[in-house]
């Protein structure tokens, strides 16, 4: 595996690191096992404030017990009496406070609470006693049972003491714990500490050096190269980055050493090309310039055949809008002349129910006709036998009379009718007959018009198909001018083109002589 730089600076890291993460976890632990000590301190100092507060409280029940000796004052007794279950509570709390900061003197605990309860024992005993004042007015009871009091008294301030003192072991131990602890993890951290600065400060100084003369040499290599040398040599031993790159730069340098000598050996070959493509340049201008004379021309026709061909497609579109308008209107006049047929049938049967109906009127009149005849006849016999009654038939005369005028009226009316109906008749005959002929014209006139109709189809079929070519030709003929316009730009170009390849040319010749000047300077 190759020990790059980059490894070798990453090993210094992780090393360095590793002493870090060492000298962390040294000052972890100490500065844990020094809180922990702490902890123990704390309730250490908690547990010993407890064991004083019970011995205080065992200190008020003794008072208490005393006073309710001496007092002759009932209520001060009673409130003495009332004291003393306070007191032993309080001694109680405590205790169980040490047990609960400072688990480990339980059994020094568990000896006050056993002395404890022979002391609330005397002490209500000597109470008890010292509350008999009818019987025992002199108290001597409770004076002879002092002394056992006393006795356990003291044997309970005696394992308090005890306590306490188990308690400041405790102190005093933790206090050694943790200064202990403190001073091996200086020592341990110092320690580390001083063994990362030598290594990491160590390493990185060799390293540095390393790298730096290594550096030196490949700056040295390529000082050289600026100055023109192509002969140095950058080789350095072992595998890492520098060494790659002093093998880089004589890579470099062999292929600059070869570039120089084929730039040296072509600058000649480059300068007969430039005055060969010089002078192509300048055919090649020429004939740019001339295409594009003809292009120029040509141009200008095809101009004219475009606007020629813009003529025609405007005169073909206007025909064929023209033709458009015809269709519709011959359209129109179909339609027309098929309502007029129409409507001339309609005049037909509307003609013959009129004919019927008048031979019916003329039946009608014939059968009025002959009523009147007949009512004329009954008249003219009922006349005769007026007459024939005399004075009695004058009104019946009369009558006879009145209808017969009335007959002859409307045998009258019955002959205007007739002549009426008969006049009717011939004109009904004479307009059917006229408009069967109305009919029969507007039937041509339909026929014209489908023919002039397919006319005008197919005159609109070719004017499309004329108008279609011409779209053709006239954007055939767009085409053409683009080519031209495209031809011309290109000839412009070309002969641009042939102008700047010249001058690019002459570059090309003072550059074939600067490189050879350039290629000298190198030390091959």
């Amino acid at each position: 595996m190759t020990f790059t730089i980059r490894r070798q600076i990453a090993a210094l890291a992780v090393a360095g690191f590793l002493l870090v993460a060492v000298a962390g976890a040294i000052g972890y632990y100490g500065t844990s096992a020094v809180a922990e000590q702490q902890v123990t301190t704390r309730n250490a100092a908690a547990a010993l404030q407890a064991a004083q507060s019970a011995d205080i409280a065992r200190a008020l029940f003794r008072g208490n017990v005393l006073a309710a000796l001496v007092t002759n004052d009932a209520t001060e007794r009673q409130e003495v009496l009332d004291q003393l279950g306070d007191n032993i509570r309080q001694v109680r709390t405590g205790v169980d406070d040490v047990i609960r900061y400072v688990p480990q003197v339980r059994s020094q605990a568990d000896a006050v609470l056993s002395v404890l309860n022979e002391l609330v024992a005397s002490g209500q005993r000597i109470v008890t006693l010292a509350s008999r004042v009818a019987s025992d007015p002199k108290r001597t009871a409770a004076l002879a049972a002092r002394p056992a009091y006393d006795t356990v008294d003291a044997k309970a301030a005696q394992v308090i003491a005890a306590l306490q003192a188990a308690i400041n072991e405790r102190v005093t131990a933790a206090y050694r714990n943790a200064d202990s602890a403190a001073t091996r993890s200086k020592r341990l951290t110092v320690v580390v500490g001083l063994l990362a600065a030598l290594l990491l400060g160590g390493g990185a100084l060799l390293q540095a050096r390393r790298i730096a003369r290594r550096v030196n040499h490949c700056l040295s290599a390529a000082q050289s190269i600026a100055d023109y040398d192509l002969t140095v040599d950058a080789r350095l031993g072992g595998n890492d980055e520098l060494a790659q790159l002093g093998s880089s730069l004589n890579s470099i340098v062999a292929a600059l050493r070869a570039a120089v000598g084929e730039i040296s050996g072509n600058a000649g070959s480059v300068a007969a090309a430039s005055e060969e493509l010089s002078a192509t340049s300048r055919h090649l201008s020429e004939g740019a310039g001339t295409a594009s004379a003809e292009a120029t021309g040509a141009n200008q026709d095809i101009g004219q055949v475009t606007a020629s061909v813009n003529e025609s497609t405007r005169a073909a579109r206007g025909m064929d809008s023209s033709i458009q308008a015809i269709t519709t209107a011959v359209g129109e006049a179909d339609t027309v002349a098929r309502e007029a047929v129409s409507l001339a049938s309609d005049a037909n049967r509307m003609i013959e129910r009129l004919r019927s109906s008048s031979d019916e009127v003329s039946a009608v009149v014939s059968i009025i006709t002959s009523i009147a005849e007949q009512t004329n006849l009954l008249a003219l016999n009922a006349t005769i036998e007026a007459a024939r009654a005399g004075e009695q038939g004058k009104g019946f005369a009369v009558v006879a009379g009145e209808v017969k005028d009335l007959s002859r009226e409307t045998a009258e009316a019955t002959g205007d009718i007739t002549a009426k109906v008969t006049a009717m008749q011939a004109d009904t005959s004479g307009a059917f007959e006229a408009i069967q002929r109305i009919g029969q014209v507007i039937s041509r006139i339909d026929e014209l018009q489908q023919s002039i109709s397919a006319a005008v189809e197919a005159q609109t079929t070719a004017t499309n198909s004329i108008v279609a070519h011409i779209g053709v030709a006239e954007r055939s003929a767009g085409a053409v001018a683009g080519s031209i316009r495209r031809v011309t730009d290109t000839t412009t170009l070309t002969h641009e083109a042939a102008n700047q390849t010249e001058a690019a040319a002459v570059e090309l010749a003072h550059l074939s002589h600067q490189l050879r000047l350039v290629s000298d300077r190198f030390h091959l």
